[in-house]
């Protein structure tokens, strides 16, 4: 017992564990100054991160176009060009937009969705989108996986091993 004391107070003059409310904390620190200890081993290098490149829109880029709306609206919707039409000449990603009945709010949002699948098309897995379809790819897979486990252990209870051998 004087050994784990000593040895707890020895971490603590080095700074290298906390007293919290009766039980030590380690904190990850590297030194080479107490050679009686052992050091524990230097983290392995990871990938580095790769940050996703910011998306700018150049107006000589983007060719917009207002067309006539479709759809639910009515004979207003029909009759007037509230519709945005956006093509991204560098890729050739055309967006279409028709979610309001004016023409200002259906371009921000048409911008806005060009700019989402610019950054996706880009950065791919590290995008804003790509993030959201990993998630939900993932909630997708453990939900799959659940239903598996849960559905697949019910039915080979169910069977009887005398029913399965074959005559």
């Amino acid at each position: 017992m004087n050994s784990v004391i000593a040895a707890a107070s020895k971490l603590l003059s080095l700074r290298l564990v906390h007293l919290h409310i009766g039980r030590p904390i380690v904190l990850r620190r590297y030194t080479t100054d107490t050679p009686d200890l052992e050091q524990p081993e230097p983290p392995t290098k990871r990938q580095p991160v790769q940050l996703p490149i910011p998306i700018k829109l150049d107006d000589q880029d983007i060719e917009e176009k207002h067309i006539r709306g479709w759809g639910n609206g009515g004979q207003k919707l029909n009759k007037t060009s509230s519709c945005v039409q956006l093509l991204h000449r560098p890729t050739g990603t055309m967006i279409t937009c028709q979610d309001t009945r004016y023409l200002q709010q259906n371009r921000k949002i048409a911008l806005k969705r060009l700019k989402d699948k610019l950054d996706l098309l880009t950065n791919g897995s590290s995008s804003k989108t790509g993030k959201k379809i990993a998630k939900l790819q993932a909630r997708k897979h453990k939900q799959r996986q659940r239903a598996k486990k849960k559905y697949h252990s019910a039915t080979t209870a169910s069977l009887d091993p005398a029913d399965t051998s074959t005559d």
